[in-house]
């Protein structure tokens, strides 16, 4: 898909992959469609956008509202006449155990990763199918292939979404619409200072190295101009994956020892 001119959608521009992807976005010329709950935020990532190609829309949106995810796309549509492209984004973190974890946060998690990428996406489909022509962009998590320790509930909805990626990838290929999964593995960004949290994580091993939001930004602008299925941001998070496919045992072993060491473990956090 060509980019330039194009209508995009991101959720949760705000910070971290969200705003990254939106600058990468407004450089190709895109317009920019800014929707998460944080207005002030919004408003500044769109003033320094000001001098790039192409133009941006701020919409203060809750994804876990559904109403009010379908006023954004009325408004989309409003001011642009057309959606090219969606960009399902918006996330919250969970640091907590599953056993003794709060199930008010677990909800919450879903409402956020699962039920608002749903929302989004029940609300722009029936655009692109009128137009026979769209794609949707689903940023996922490694950790949806790969879970890590205190993160189950946030694993299991990024598991969730890719089974609800490939089930739509097959359900819109007749619409000519293009869906595909991105899998960030460990991202340098503030989502975890952002991430609800009911214990205190240890920092990860050495040996984790992270790679930024404009990495991974990059690589959601690549997976759309090319069409792709899907895609990694980078080798050592494929091979993990593939690895955990073929040695499930050796993965286990591997994250207690970078994410647990018994020198640093997860405490629960005082109440």
């Amino acid at each position: 898909m060509k980019l330039r001119g194009r209508t995009v959608i991101v959720t949760g521009p705000s910070s971290g992959i969200g705003m990254a992807t939106a600058r990468q976005l407004a450089r190709a010329g895109s317009n920019v469609v800014l929707a998460s709950r944080n207005r002030q935020a919004l408003e500044d990532l769109a003033e320094e956008l000001e001098t790039l190609p192409g133009r941006r829309l701020v919409v203060p949106t809750d994804v876990t509202d559904r109403s009010a995810v379908q006023a954004m796309v009325e408004r989309t549509l409003q001011e642009f006449g057309s959606i090219d492209m969606l960009v399902n984004n918006a996330g919250q973190g969970l640091n907590a155990p599953i056993a003794e974890g709060s199930l008010e946060n677990v909800r919450h998690v879903v409402e956020v990763n699962l039920f608002g990428a749903i929302h989004c996406i029940q609300a722009v489909t029936p655009h692109m199918k009128e137009r026979r022509r769209g794609a949707i962009i689903v940023v996922s998590s490694v950790v949806g292939r790969l879970a890590t320790p205190y993160n189950g509930v946030y694993s299991a909805t990024k598991a969730g979404l890719n089974a609800l990626t490939d089930s739509l990838r097959q359900e819109l290929e007749p619409h000519n619409i293009r869906v595909t999964a991105i899998f960030p593995g460990y991202t340098i960004t503030g989502f975890q200072r952002n991430a609800l949290s009911e214990v205190q994580m240890p920092q990860p091993s050495r040996l984790v190295r992270g790679a930024s939001a404009e990495a991974v930004a990059k690589t959601v602008l690549r997976a759309a101009r090319e069409g792709r299925r899907e895609a990694y941001v980078t080798f050592g998070d494929a091979v993990a994956v593939m690895i955990k496919n073929f040695s499930p045992r050796l993965i286990d072993w591997g994250m207690r020892r970078l994410w647990l060491s018994s020198r640093n473990p997860a405490k629960p956090k005082e109440r």
